[in-house]
């Protein structure tokens, strides 16, 4: 299979306004999705590279290339996803083969993936790292009631699609979970919700580098309860945005693909996260505010756009081993984590201060907060303006301008 790279689209004079407003436009966003599936298929190239003699990977490349052929926008959607993204990071680099056989089983699970959505016929062989689930990214997992052979087959016939562990019963593949009698194998797919007339988002509990790892996660799928709670929650927030922020709103629905609800046994104890691997995901926890879950999402987001963004250009250079105080935290970053923490709390406020100006006066606390926040964060990169590249000064220069016409417009002082 040929791997061949996009070329990206032009964007407009402002692009570094236009991201530090965290309002990107077509041009912008279609450069920066440019951006991250280059870097995906550049990963996908070194590992096809390293692994390109073993017979399952070779299986799986083979189908990958039928699936392209007949749905180009499949494999495209794939592999620029961020399902994609965390798995080729986590394994492009791994060692030879016959020493690890998690990347020949991820891309035969992608590869599947791939023929599913694409409407071919096939029948694949995958192996299985624990012999306990398959997860087949961006659709669902066959969870098996006990560890078992480690090999299954994933295929499309006549019958339709299924998967069938080594001399089991076939489990059938649809949009309804089935589970076979006495606790056999079950399938459940992935859960989705809709943004009003938007593209469907995963709701993401099953895929196992959903929260960036290190350590691979157990598919654990969401209760029928459970989906109705974050459809409930997340449509709340998107009524927000949409009502008063449409232009935000915007952004979210065409950067947000994947959702990974963060409950307390995930033991994160984070509010909102998203990983630069995995742009597109955004993992939050059930805030019952709808306000205060549009800003986590916003925030989320704007961490995505400047993941991709540090795919199109460097942003930094900084000396090794630099670090700074950052005001969210306790320890001292490093420059990238001050320049991410900077722009999305720039946008956070921004948030807060056009709910501020719509009327709400509980909006001040928070506008204030992360406008003084991202205010520390720019002021400390701009005194080390040797670490950023001519690229980066640009977007901190277009970062300040935000801030300072906030304060042209709203007459308060320059902070800290």
């Amino acid at each position: 299979m040929t791997l061949r790279l996009h070329t990206p689209t032009a964007v407009r004079p402002d692009f570094w306004e236009c991201l530090a407003a965290g309002t990107p436009g077509p041009a912008v966003l279609a450069a920066l999705r440019t951006a991250r599936c280059n870097r995906n298929l550049l990963l996908l190239r070194v590992a096809h590279g390293r692994h390109r003699t073993d017979p399952d990977w070779a299986a799986a490349t083979a189908l990958l290339a039928a699936a392209r052929r007949v749905r180009p926008d499949v494999f495209a959607d794939l592999f620029g996803g961020p399902e994609a993204g965390a798995w080729l990071a986590r394994h492009a680099p791994s060692r030879a083969p016959g020493t690890d056989r998690e990347p020949a089983a991820g891309l035969a699970r992608f590869a599947a993936a791939a023929a599913l959505r694409a409407g071919l016929r096939f029948r694949i062989r995958v192996p299985l790292v624990d012999g306990t689930a398959l997860v087949l990214p961006g659709l669902g997992a066959v969870l098996f009631p006990a560890p078992g052979p480690r090999t299954a087959v994933v295929l499309r016939d006549e019958a339709g699609p299924a998967v069938v562990r080594d001399g089991e019963r076939p489990v059938t593949i649809d949009r309804v979970p089935r589970t076979g009698p006495d606790g056999t194998a079950g399938w459940f797919p992935m859960p989705l919700l809709r943004l009003g007339d938007r593209a469907p988002v995963r709701l993401d509990t099953l895929d196992p580098l959903r929260l960036g790892g290190p350590a691979p996660l157990p598919p654990r799928p969401l209760t029928s309860a459970e989906h109705a709670d974050w459809t409930r929650r997340v449509r709340g927030a998107w009524r927000v945005l949409t009502a008063r922020h449409p232009e935000r709103a915007g952004v979210v629905a065409d950067v947000l693909r994947v959702l990974v609800p963060l409950t307390a046994e995930d033991g994160s104890g984070w509010r909102s996260a998203s990983f630069g691997d995995a742009t597109g995901l955004v993992a939050l926890s059930p805030a019952d505010d709808p306000a205060e879950l549009a800003a986590d999402l916003v925030h989320e987001t704007q961490h995505s756009l400047l993941y991709a963004a540090m795919d199109l250009v460097e942003l930094l250079a900084p000396p090794p081993g630099a670090l700074a105080d950052a005001p969210w935290s306790d320890r001292p970053r490093p420059p990238a984590a001050l320049l991410h923490g900077g722009s999305a709390f720039l946008v956070t406020a921004g948030f807060w201060r056009t709910e501020l100006r719509l009327g709400d006066p509980a909006a001040r606390r928070p506008y204030e907060h992360w406008r003084r926040t991202a205010t520390t964060a720019l002021a400390t990169l701009t005194a080390h303006d040797h670490w950023a590249t001519e690229e980066g000064r640009r977007l901190l220069a277009a970062l300040r301008a935000v801030l300072a016409s906030w304060r042209e417009a709203d007459g308060h002082d320059p902070l800290p």
